[in-house]
């Protein structure tokens, strides 16, 4: 009926119950991922700051700067499963699955 939907498995749910639904079609899988602004490129933990009102406050400049140098940008949730997408790739294997990585869309550069 819909044969492009996919089954799309996060890092929200926990490595047990993702090694389980694998067998089960699932079509996208999501591995070593962040969730915090930044997370991928570590800006996260620089240039920190706060947004207020559109603006933002400096270190410092508010009460949100008491929390102290060890403030870093928050994730949007919390990470069940923080296995590397090497280990995630090595258990689809062992699953008697091929993992395909993708990092591209064509829809993008259309």
């Amino acid at each position: 009926m819909f044969p492009d939907v996919g089954l799309v498995l996060s890092t929200r749910e926990a490595a047990r119950l993702r090694d389980g639904l694998i067998p089960l079609g699932i079509t996208l899988i999501s591995a070593g991922s962040h969730t915090e602004p930044g997370g991928y490129t570590g800006a996260g933990k620089q240039n920190l700051h706060h947004t207020e009102r559109g603006r933002i406050v400096e270190l410092g400049a508010s009460e949100w700067a008491a929390a102290g140098p060890e403030v870093h940008a928050t994730g949007q949730f919390d990470i069940a499963d923080s296995r590397t997408s090497r280990e995630i790739a090595d258990l689809i294997r062992r699953l008697g699955y091929e993992p395909v990585w993708k990092d591209w869309d064509a829809a993008l550069t259309a």
